[in-house]
């Protein structure tokens, strides 16, 4: 969008705010209620979204131009070395998904409590855009691994993801719905099987900083609270747990990360 239309919207909107000694309606401007919407949501938007899933990969996916990172840590059951461990994850996007496909590339550290960067593996997403805020991608991950995670075995997926509007007409909260269904093998299917398992993913935003997040892994039932605590920074904070159900003779555990995301 050229900057000379953001700084004629900003100023249409601001005219909106505040009503001057005439009174504008929308026909003078020129804009319909819609699009006033819509321009009022880009110009107010805030500097990222919050998360859509918990355990589940999403078809969204980083584009040219952009790198992400996260921190994320998880309570393990009583009888291990340690009570609590981590992981981080750096990442960038190759390609453009609106006009061709996008290309998201990552690597994972698996492990923060003992020599951090001993053990680690890279995953891989190509992902299309289509149209109705909707994406479809097929990745991998854990391919290449190093230290102990060399011995994970790779885990393959293709997953749509879709974006709707729980009350597409309200100009102030439109209340977006996100869900998310795949396929995949290894982590998405039960241990020890060879056979491919059904994930998926429902979020709801009450608020463009917040979301609400319910996420089967294929494995695990997980729920979630994502915030974008700053408006005017790429940061996501997500906390939630983990198997809910205590499937495998395990109990539910608590997980949490925090994730950001630079555009150059």
């Amino acid at each position: 969008m050229p900057s000379r239309f953001v700084i004629a919207a900003a100023a249409v909107l601001a005219s909106l705010l505040t009503p001057p000694a005439h009174a504008v309606g929308v026909n003078e401007i020129g804009l319909s209620a819609d699009q006033i919407r819509s321009l009022n949501a880009q110009l107010t938007a805030p500097a990222a979204a919050p998360g859509i899933a918990f355990g589940s990969p999403v078809a969204y996916g980083a584009d040219w131009g952009q790198i992400f990172g996260g921190i994320g840590g998880q309570t393990i059951p009583p009888g291990g070395q340690h009570s609590v461990d981590g992981s981080m994850l750096l990442g960038l996007g190759l390609g453009d998904s609106q006009r061709w496909a996008g290309v998201e590339v990552s690597s994972t550290i698996i492990s923060l409590t003992d020599s951090i960067g001993d053990a680690g593996a890279w995953n891989a997403k190509v992902h299309r855009s289509l149209s109705g805020r909707a994406s479809i991608a097929l990745g991998v991950e854990d391919a290449a691994g190093w230290g102990d995670a060399s011995r994970t075995n790779t885990s393959t997926y293709v997953v749509y993801t879709q974006a709707l509007d729980l009350a597409p007409q309200s100009a102030r909260a439109p209340m977006p719905l996100v869900f998310n269904v795949g396929v995949g093998d290894e982590r998405f299917a039960d241990p020890g099987s060879n056979s491919f398992g059904l994930f998926g993913s429902v979020s709801v935003h009450p608020h463009r900083q917040l979301s609400v997040i319910a996420d089967w892994t294929g494995r695990d039932l997980n729920a979630a609270l994502s915030l974008v605590p700053l408006r005017a920074w790429p940061v996501v904070l997500t906390l939630g747990a983990i198997n809910l159900t205590g499937r495998f003779d395990k109990d539910a555990e608590f997980a949490g990360g925090l994730g950001f995301l630079y555009q150059f």
